[in-house]
């Protein structure tokens, strides 16, 4: 198990946070991953998107249900932010939330420079009992109680916005 994952284990029992751990292959896609947590009964499937403002100054991690689509023009002028808001590189994946492309999660607030990043929550995920993510890699997932996540969120953020996407 890599350090990061032990520390997310033992940060979330900390909160006493309650997750079930399920091993997987890695999805290439949301899309792909679908049928998998069904079956499972994981809770709401969520994808994950890291952006920055246009000027890179400012990063955001947007978490909204996995059947939305995200008009980021749209998202930018709600944050007061510039249209050309975009999809941050991987080298700054790496340095807020020390992730890599392909296993995004809210659970990357527990490393890096995660201080920096604001959090932009799809409200409708709180209306399901249980969320699912990834825990630093995309070969495992943690499901979680959508009240549990508002608690880690609450804990690891230092700004986490809820919208209606």
């Amino acid at each position: 198990m890599h350090e990061s994952e032990e520390k997310l284990y033992e940060y979330l029992n900390a909160l006493d946070i309650v997750f079930e751990k399920i091993e997987h292959e890695a999805f290439p896609t949301c899309e792909a991953s679908e049928d998998f947590y069904q079956k499972h009964n994981l809770g709401v499937n969520c994808k994950n998107i890291f952006l920055r403002n246009k000027r890179g100054k400012k990063h955001y991690l947007v978490v909204l249900k996995a059947e939305k689509n995200l008009d980021i023009p749209v998202l930018a002028e709600q944050l007061e932010e510039h249209r050309k808001m975009g999809f941050a590189s991987a080298e700054r994946l790496k340095k807020y939330l020390n992730l890599t492309p392909g296993s995004v999660t809210p659970f990357g607030l527990i490393d890096g420079n995660a201080e920096e990043v604001s959090v932009v929550i799809d409200k409708e995920i709180f209306e399901d009992d249980f969320v699912h993510f990834h825990p630093l890699r995309n070969t495992a997932t943690l499901k979680i109680s959508t009240k549990d996540f508002r608690k880690f969120l609450e804990d690891r953020s230092s700004e986490f916005l809820e919208f209606y996407f």
